[in-house]
């Protein structure tokens, strides 16, 4: 086949980290941003990067209780060899991030400074610029990737947008309607609106998540699912969609996310009486799984009341000072607001924050698609089960972007022979087609057909997932916002249209995913089922959806 060895879709560290572990090694390989490298969700991440160092061990943290609360957190139902893999290897990535220019933050020993977030039982949490961990570990990559480029090792192309995934037929594939298709490279929309195609060997999508899908996020406007769409669109499979974490503390008015490290550092929520409400919800108070804080606060401001973030404490017990010092980033962000963490408490409200569903993946980044990998927010490892532990998104992407680089095979149909081999001690993961399997919501969909279709606008997209799809859920709700979703469509022409279509798409499969799930578990809360699900022949379900043209019949090895 002509063209590169790999195509790279996507900035984030998962992106930047891929390519230049690609051109490091000696690969051929080019990586697309539909904006600026700068212009991801990583960059604008707040919290740290979780790992177990020597000093932690020292200090009586370890590699096990890392996996420990990454599986609490997300209910068991993570795939725990992923777990145990991404733990286990966290450390030797910040060795090779701090090689690649990275600089975390140090104490006044010039020890690591660990930090402690929620539902971590050690501090473990390195931070880079106080709060702005993200921007100092993206900028290091693109420093890196930046260097790389001009040795001639590595091609990066800004504002080029992915329209399609190109295909071709399968040899492998054993009988009609198999998943006949291999990836074959990318068809680009560029900035002046004309589209090329790029034919590579592997094509890895690390596009990030779906925040845009709801009026209250923490996400910036270019995450809207493109990557997961894309390969959704093509043939491949999707799991966990019905997970969606929602940060606790988006501050309203204001639509600033105030990062879980300052509830680490000792902030409390109170409620508009000036009582904090926590303790009465979980023995960890504020620094509870994140479902829980934010299905608290739902609450509270589901009965009419306010909730608001107070640091004054934290200000007090460390001298003046301490909160600029230790959150410049946020600090400065709030000023521009109007609040100021140290004189009043801040009001919050829960966001779509961080999706746990994605393309499915082994733990070397192969979906059910030969050519076809992902990674980060874009990818569904297993590791974060049902709900994510603060902090690892981060080392998600750079330990499995990582990997699917230096496990490419030379043929991507010597991967595509046994196909993703997705496995788990604890979990059973289900194959299905979105249409048959949602019940009534079938009916109110073929009705639907019968009306004229709608063409679709983003804000009344994410106003139906904030009322449908958000903290709290039912069956009614789920089926009317099926039942509308199957009422628009986008008429596909420029990049913000093409964005919209993938939204919608995405939409339509988290909701009927949510609808199929009828429990609660981590981040997905139906409040008509508040139960936990049943084993199935001693392990937790997972679902991962197909379009309808392929055989649920994947050749995915290795499920239990």
């Amino acid at each position: 086949m002509n063209g590169t060895d790999l195509v790279v879709v996507g900035s984030g560290v998962a992106g930047l980290y891929a390519a230049l572990t690609a051109a490091v090694r000696g690969l051929d390989v080019t990586l697309l941003t539909k904006d600026k490298l700068a212009d991801s969700n990583s960059w604008y991440a707040q919290g740290g990067l979780s790992a177990v160092g020597p000093a932690g061990a020292a200090a009586g943290d370890s590699i096990a209780s890392h996996v420990a609360d990454t599986l609490t957190a997300g209910a068991h139902l993570n795939d725990a060899d992923a777990v145990a893999i991404m733990c286990s290897t966290a450390w030797g990535h910040v060795t090779r991030l701090i090689e690649a220019g990275a600089q975390f933050d140090t104490d006044a020993s010039g020890a690591f400074a660990l930090g402690l977030e929620a539902a971590h039982a050690h501090p473990r949490i390195l931070h880079a610029g106080g709060d702005a961990t993200g921007k100092g570990l993206a900028g290091a990559l693109i420093n890196a990737c930046r260097t790389q480029q001009a040795a001639g090792r590595l091609q990066i192309r800004e504002h080029a947008f992915v329209t399609e995934l190109l295909t071709e037929a399968n040899p492998l594939a054993r009988a009609q309607r198999d998943p006949a298709a291999m990836v074959t490279g990318v068809r680009v929309l560029g900035p002046d609106g004309g589209s090329e195609e790029l034919r590579a060997r592997a094509v890895l999508l690390a596009t990030g998540g779906t925040g845009q899908l709801f009026a209250a996020t923490t996400n910036p406007l270019g995450a809207t699912g493109d990557g997961a769409a894309l390969a959704y669109r093509a043939g491949a499979a999707l799991a966990d969609a019905e997970f969606i974490q929602f940060h606790p503390t988006l501050v309203s008015p204001g639509g600033f996310m105030v990062s879980e490290a300052v509830r680490g550092e000792g902030a409390v929520l109170i409620d508009g009486h000036g009582e904090r409400f926590m303790v009465k919800v979980h023995p960890d108070a504020e620094l509870a799984p994140r479902d829980v804080v934010a299905r608290a606060i739902h609450a509270v401001r589901a009965q009419g009341g306010t909730v608001h973030l107070d640091a004054r404490g934290v200000e007090a017990t460390h001298g003046p000072g301490f909160l600029a010092r230790r959150f410049p980033s946020i600090t400065a962000e709030l000023a521009k607001l109007g609040y100021d963490l140290t004189a009043e408490p801040v009001p919050v409200t829960p966001a779509a924050h961080y999706w746990m569903g994605g393309v499915l993946t082994n733990d070397t980044g192969a979906t059910t698609l030969p050519g076809l990998y992902a990674a980060g927010e874009a990818a569904c490892t297993g590791v974060h089960g049902a709900n994510r532990l603060a902090s690892n998104s981060l080392l998600e992407g750079l330990v499995f972007a990582w990997r699917t680089v230096v496990n490419l095979p030379a043929n991507p149909l010597d991967a595509a022979a046994a196909g993703p081999a997705t496995s788990s001690r604890d979990t059973n993961l289900i194959m299905t087609h979105p249409a048959g399997d949602a019940g009534d919501a079938d009916d109110d969909a073929s009705r639907a057909r019968g009306t004229a279709l709608q063409e679709m606008e983003l804000p009344a997209l994410q106003a139906l997932a904030q009322a449908h799809l958000g903290v709290e859920r039912t069956a009614d709700g789920l089926r009317t916002a099926l039942a509308q979703l199957a009422r628009w469509h986008v008429t596909t022409q420029d990049r913000a249209s093409r964005e919209r279509a993938n939204l919608l798409e995405l939409a339509k499969l988290i909701a009927t995913a949510a609808l199929n799930r009828e429990n609660s578990l981590g981040a997905h809360y139906r409040s008509d089922a508040p139960e936990a699900p049943q084993r199935l022949n001693g392990h937790l379900p997972r679902y991962a959806q197909v379009p309808a043209t392929t055989n649920l019949n994947l050749r995915i090895s290795s499920l239990v």
